[in-house]
């Protein structure tokens, strides 16, 4: 009768953790847009440059998933865009130098390869909870076994530089490289998911976790308006004559 009554009140104070789950948080699609502040008439410089699509430096995981990727491949379009307000005609975004065909490479004056050198320092951190699981507690031959649960909390910085390199069309000869720098950004985050067993990866975070993607995001659409504001003060035709001279003289040495 005691086994009973105590195995009873065992029930009472430990029952079965509810699934992970998530308050309802609405996902807000972040916006990576950069309209130039003036343009000229297309093709104007007579300089057509070829773009290859720009890319992260280093391979983290959260670089493949939102709003990460969507960023890199936002500013493709942009720099296109930038580049055509600009007065130049433009090819591509390709995925390489090396995906452009011949016809491709012999009428452009250059290429451009755009490298976001990110640099993301994460300090996460994690409040974890324990319950019992209660198949061990009605088993008098178990030991008792728990449910563990985190909730992920910390603080991003976000800093680094673009890389833009201009490299003659047939040959890749390196022809002029910018170093766009960044200020460095630091912001607190709270995650709204309760984690099962395993803490989880920040890419797995910003997957899952809407909160999450939406602050980050909320930050990254800051870095990435600073980082083009800079790539069109920095990028000027009257330059990217002489660079284009430059490329065609690479290109006749390297034949």
């Amino acid at each position: 009768m005691l086994l009973l009554a105590t195995i009873t009140i065992l029930f009472i104070a430990c029952s079965t953790p509810k699934q992970a789950t998530a308050p309802t948080v609405m996902r807000v699609p972040a916006k990576f847009d950069f309209s130039p502040p003036s343009r000229v008439k297309s093709g104007s410089t007579n300089i057509t440059i070829a773009i290859v699509k720009p890319t992260y430096v280093g391979q983290n995981p959260e670089y493949f998933v939102p709003p990460f990727n969507e960023m890199a491949s936002s500013m493709g379009n942009d720099f296109e865009e930038l580049l055509t307000a600009k007065g130049f005609t433009v090819r591509g975004p390709f995925g390489s130098r090396d995906e452009m065909v011949y016809n491709d490479k012999i009428n452009s004056n250059f290429v451009l390869e755009i490298s976001i050198q990110l640099n993301p320092q994460y300090n996460r951190k994690f409040t974890t909870s324990q319950k019992v699981k209660l198949g061990s507690i009605i088993n008098p031959y178990s030991n008792l076994q728990f449910n563990t649960t985190h909730k992920m909390h910390g603080e991003i910085t976000l800093s680094g530089y673009l890389v833009v390199n201009a490299k003659s069309s047939q040959f890749g000869e390196l022809i002029w490289k910018k170093n766009i720098a960044l200020d460095p950004a630091s912001f607190n985050y709270d995650g709204s998911i309760i984690w099962k067993e395993d803490v989880p990866t920040m890419a797995d975070e910003l997957k899952l976790d809407n909160l999450v993607y939406n602050t980050l995001s909320s930050e990254l659409q800051k870095f990435y308006m600073k980082s083009l504001n800079l790539a069109w003060q920095q990028i000027d035709p009257e330059e990217m004559k002489s660079v284009s001279e430059q490329a065609k003289k690479a290109d006749k040495k390297g034949a």
